[in-house]
């Protein structure tokens, strides 16, 4: 593939970042082929059938010979694994050195969608641990209660709010991710319109936009909490001097970070970056400081949220539809809707969700009518759904019928609710009525792409 036109400015911005000698080397790795990475999520997906390559700072992370088509693999729509780039996947390696992933935390990842970092945060916490995954621009939140659905672990809210609304919350994180909207210098190989949109202007007016959403991130922290800084680009203005200016302004101390130098990974004056001619990945910065101000709990009246807790008695029924051992405490919406948070990070969702202004427990279970109990999308994905539920497993060309939401064939299923599963992943709920198969696959996610992969 040809390397892209790239702005005059950039380039000689780049040239004088990185040398004669690297900057050909950055320009041949931009013309190669964008390297094709998946994070697999080890509750649902135990081992890979194939032999990959593995991301060398994730466990979990693998690189594929060539880019499937995604929409129609049914295991992805079951939440087996999450396709993302794998330089931002350094971000696993960057939570074990500076926090205690073994403790019980209260986690704000700040610009979420669509979700990439959410889910690998989650993956990594603690069960007791409280993750709040938000995003101002409500069709991306959408799309990112989707993907956190399908992800299945129950102990994350989404919230849709921008960051100066959670001032309420102020010194009572343990850690913050700030993936920062940035100008994307390190998508130039991957998103042609990322070039078409770079200018000296847009840079500076990104770095000013960080340096306002840093200095409302900050006081969010507890004393001695941690905030974890990137972006997808490589100018000092949005990286590098953005640390300094939280240094010296905000009272933020950068913490080193240790890589193995075959991984590729430079460190920069405050700050580590992936280049694509030295990593195989796209273009990442990333930075971790640590809070040493002590900033004030605020407190601000509650809000009257949407979801609110819900009389023990209705979970009488809960026992047939989660897996057992798990306690939880329900949510209830002004429509009957429930939901649920684990017990084990109750304490710390009270403490947080009243100052909230628009969020969603992921877990959502589903509605009572009259004598029947209508499940919800996200408790068939959910991680803690009953392993003993009728559960019928369907060929790929079924599996896919059942995503478009078309009508179902199953004469193997049982009478009533139950899951449908594709090489074991559970993608949602069916019901038969005496031999008629209702879909209940979400309308809003059905697939629209025809054949098959």
């Amino acid at each position: 593939m040809p390397s892209p036109v790239l702005p005059t400015a950039f380039s000689n911005q780049m040239l004088q970042q990185l040398g004669e000698t690297d900057y050909q080397a950055f320009l041949q790795a931009l013309a190669a082929p964008t390297p094709v990475s998946i994070r697999r999520n080890s509750l649902k997906l135990k081992n890979w059938s194939e032999n990959f390559d593995g991301v060398k700072w994730n466990n979990e992370g693998v690189y594929l010979p060539e880019r499937p088509v995604f929409t129609l693999d049914p295991r992805l729509h079951g939440g087996a694994y999450y396709v993302q780039e794998a330089s931002s996947m350094l971000l696993s390696a960057v939570l074990p050195q500076v926090i205690d992933l073994n403790q019980p935390l209260k986690v704000l990842d700040l610009a979420a969608a669509p979700g990439g970092k959410s889910t690998l945060l989650a993956a990594a916490l603690s069960e007791d641990s409280l993750l709040i995954s938000n995003e101002v621009i409500k069709s991306r939140y959408q799309i990112l209660r989707e993907n956190l659905c399908k992800w299945g672990y129950p102990n994350v809210l989404c919230s849709n709010q921008d960051s100066r609304e959670f001032a309420p919350l102020q010194g009572q994180f343990d850690l913050v991710l700030l993936d920062a909207p940035c100008s994307g210098e390190g998508l130039f190989r991957k998103d042609p319109n990322a070039v078409n949109e770079w200018s000296p202007e847009h840079v500076q007016h990104c770095s000013a936009r960080q340096r306002r959403i840093l200095a409302e991130t900050s006081p969010l922290l507890k004393p001695g909490g941690i905030l974890i800084y990137c972006t997808c680009t490589y100018n000092e203005f949005e990286n590098a001097l953005n640390i300094a200016w939280s240094q010296n302004n905000l009272e933020l101390t950068p913490i080193p970070l240790s890589f193995p130098a075959e991984w590729g990974v430079q460190a920069r004056d405050f700050g580590y970056q992936c280049y694509p001619h030295q990593v195989r990945g796209e273009g990442f910065f990333i930075a971790a400081m640590r809070q040493e101000q002590h900033h004030p709990v605020l407190r601000s009246a509650p809000t009257k949220g949407f979801w609110r807790n819900a009389p023990r008695k209705n979970a009488t029924f809960l026992h047939k539809w989660v897996k057992p051992g798990v306690e939880l405490q329900l949510l209830e919406s002004p429509h009957g809707e429930l939901a649920a948070i684990p017990q084990v990070c109750f304490e710390f969702f009270q403490e947080l969700s009243p100052y909230l202004r628009r969020w969603d427990p992921v877990l959502e279970l589903g509605a009572l009518k009259h004598t029947d109990f209508i499940p919800a999308p996200a408790l068939a994905l959910s991680t803690i759904v009953h392993p003993d539920l009728p559960n019928t497993p369907l060929d790929l060309l079924t599996a896919l019928k059942y995503l478009r939401r078309e009508p179902l064939e199953l004469p193997t299923a049982p009478e009533g609710w139950g899951l449908v599963n594709f090489e074991g992943i559970n993608l949602g709920w069916i019901k038969n009525i005496k031999g008629r198969i209702n879909n209940y696959f979400p309308k809003e996610w059905r697939i629209r792409m025809g054949g098959s992969v």
